[in-house]
């Protein structure tokens, strides 16, 4: 029966991934990068939900490092991990979009940095969090981080990278697919984190 169960909650990712295709697959062609826009819908969908789930975790990180409550705490574990889980997709993916678009990968381009840097502190916050015993300051380490994935990312000077694909396209159908990866993807990133914290806060009570 449990088994069963199981199976059954993954049919939920499934149909999200399969919408996400279906969407991807319909979603227009843009006139300069042809076919090749079609990777950037995720790499842009998958970035904004990785960055709305670090924001999220952050604040919930101020509300731990006020109430020292154990079991925010575990799900601020959670939500970090899932988090950086899709914000590493998403990097993989760019590089992936770069090849196809710019016919190589521009490791020092800045916009590239910054997401290895950000990569880079996000896995030290969540080793660090894993060991400090203290759960004020695992809220402080997330809150922090959270600010400097967005202040970065954000500061980061745009070279090769589009400012604002999204907002700055006249087309809707190129609009509405940004988007509608991005409310895909958080989707999924929800569903992960209540499959996985489930089990972690249970063991908090």
């Amino acid at each position: 029966m449990l088994a069963t169960k199981s199976k059954q909650s993954w049919i939920i990712p499934a149909i999200l991934l399969a919408l996400m295709a279906l969407l991807v697959w319909r979603a227009p062609v843009e006139q300069s990068l042809g076919q090749g826009i079609k990777i950037v819908y995720v790499h842009v969908g998958l970035i904004w939900a990785a960055l709305l789930g670090f924001a999220l975790n952050g604040l919930l990180g101020l509300v731990t490092a006020v109430t020292d409550n154990k079991k925010l705490a575990a799900w601020m574990r959670v939500i970090a991990q899932v988090a950086l889980g899709v914000f590493v997709t998403s990097v993989i993916v760019s590089l992936l979009a770069e090849r196809v678009n710019w016919g190589g990968i521009f490791w020092r381009e800045p916009r590239n940095m910054a997401v290895f840097a950000v990569t880079a502190v996000a896995v030290i916050v969540l080793v660090l969090n894993s060991w400090l015993p203290w759960r004020r300051v695992q809220g402080l380490l997330t809150a922090g981080l959270a600010a400097y994935a967005i202040l970065s990312l954000s500061a980061a000077p745009m070279i090769m990278h589009p400012e604002n694909p999204a907002r700055t396209s006249p087309s809707l159908g190129i609009q509405g697919a940004f988007y509608g990866v991005f409310a895909l993807a958080t989707l999924i990133e929800v569903w992960c984190v209540w499959r996985w914290g489930r089990g972690e806060t249970a063991v908090t009570q």
